[in-house]
């Protein structure tokens, strides 16, 4: 019961730590590359690496209409914490939401959004 109580205590302990390159992958310049509408998962990867999580979401075996079946989260730090970077995608691949989640609070902040018709990208 003591091994399964170690266990469990080291994996939660990892859920909240951040990669020693997060820092470098998620600098602005790199960020302000990323193009809701135009960039590619393919060119996410190029950019940022592999995500540090990808969440499946078809589990009733479809996904919604225009919507990938996946997000992709990267971590990251900045002077107010550690934060994941969530992704939403397209059915095409394409980048459609972009929302930075700080760990240590219940706010998020949209970087950016694609609407459907392109007319609008929100930055907060």
């Amino acid at each position: 019961m003591r091994l399964l109580a170690l266990l469990a205590a080291l994996w939660l302990g990892t859920l909240g730590a951040v990669p020693a390159d997060a820092a470098e992958s998620l600098r602005p310049q790199a960020l302000a590359q990323i193009v809701p509408g135009h960039s590619t998962k393919a060119e996410l990867t190029a950019l940022l690496g592999a995500p540090w999580r990808i969440v499946q979401f078809d589990d009733c075996g479809q996904a919604m209409p225009g919507q990938a079946n996946e997000t992709w989260e990267y971590r990251g730090t900045s002077k107010d914490g550690t934060y994941r970077l969530h992704m939403e995608f397209d059915e095409h691949g394409v980048v459609n939401l972009i929302a930075e989640i700080p760990d240590n609070s219940g706010a998020s902040g949209v970087m950016a959004v694609a609407v459907p018709d392109g007319a609008l990208c929100l930055s907060m």
